[in-house]
């Protein structure tokens, strides 16, 4: 499944139930870009793992600073795209999983022990560090190991493997008590105007010009904006920069002055008080909290 080849970036996958996931047979890696690419979706699992790199992940119009190792889970219908912050673009691989076809007949009843099948009824982290859990990080990258190899029984060893990770990820899983937002309604009304504020967030921005690019009313866009992200248009604007400050703060070399400008803001004092409303700290105190947290860069295997 996907949207509307403008906002699409990725081809339809077919899977089979001899070959489910994909791709098989090799490690498929990526380095997202530092310009956003078009959010998209699929209708099959999606899983990944960062191996170095700092960046965003955009997931149902979430903003997650990321740096260093992290793995990633992203059901369907799940809204996401991964961008990097600087020139050294972050090390990512990923691989798609299509569980209906993975397990068929007495295994599909592993899934019972999961959330997965209906992730849309519960609140959870997409994106999970190192320092947080490595076991999960472990397992998102023996699952690739396994498909990338294709040794004997590597279906059966993924299967088991994958309601591990899901039952991991389900830990971290909260019912919510709100009725779901149509994500893929809502893009398909958002997705130009998010990619759009992606790619100028650090310029200046009016509610005018956001409206205008939405072909809608200011009043339309921001009830869509709030369902999608829970957030207004501008404070997306501002939610989106401080964030991207955020992750660029890791880098102890970059000046807070620098880091400032480069995200938007045209004076200090300014973007002082933002991100202190945003993350309840100066960029000072945030970055020496954080000290450490960006990892060095690590070779390809």
């Amino acid at each position: 499944m996907q949207f509307d080849p403008q906002l699409g970036v990725f081809d339809p996958v077919k899977f089979t139930k001899e070959h489910p996931l994909s791709p098989e047979g090799f490690l498929f890696t990526y380095f997202p870009s530092e310009d956003p690419e078009t959010p998209h979706y699929h209708d099959f699992l999606e899983i990944g793992y960062c191996e170095s790199g700092t960046g965003l992940f955009y997931v149902d119009g979430g903003i997650i600073p990321f740096s260093g190792r992290c793995c990633s889970i992203i059901y369907g219908g799940q809204v996401h795209i991964a961008q990097s912050i600087s020139a050294e673009k972050s090390l990512w691989h990923f691989l798609y999983i299509d569980l209906g076809k993975l397990f068929s007949g007495y295994e599909a009843l592993l899934l019972n022990a999961t959330h997965a099948l209906h992730p849309q009824a519960y609140d959870f982290p997409s994106i999970i560090t190192w320092d947080t859990d490595p076991e999960l990080y472990k397992i998102c990258e023996a699952i690739m190991a396994e498909s990338s190899r294709c040794k004997e029984g590597h279906l059966a060893a993924v299967q088991g493997l994958v309601v591990a990770m899901l039952i991991m990820h389900g830990r971290y899983m909260k019912p919510i008590d709100r009725p779901h937002k149509d994500s893929a309604s809502l893009l398909a009304r958002l997705g130009e105007v998010l990619t759009y504020i992606g790619m100028n967030y650090m310029n200046e921005l009016t509610i005018n010009e956001i409206a205008e690019v939405a072909h809608t009313s200011k009043s339309s866009l921001q009830r869509d904006m709030i369902a999608f992200t829970g957030m207004a248009p501008m404070q997306y604007v501002h939610h989106l920069r401080l964030n991207h400050a955020a992750a660029m703060l890791l880098d102890q070399n970059v000046g807070v002055c620098e880091i400032a400008f480069a995200v938007g803001y045209n004076t200090l004092s300014c973007f002082n008080r933002k991100f202190h409303g945003e993350f309840g700290m100066s960029p000072s105190q945030w970055r020496a909290a954080n000290a450490g947290a960006r990892k060095p860069r690590r070779g390809v295997r």
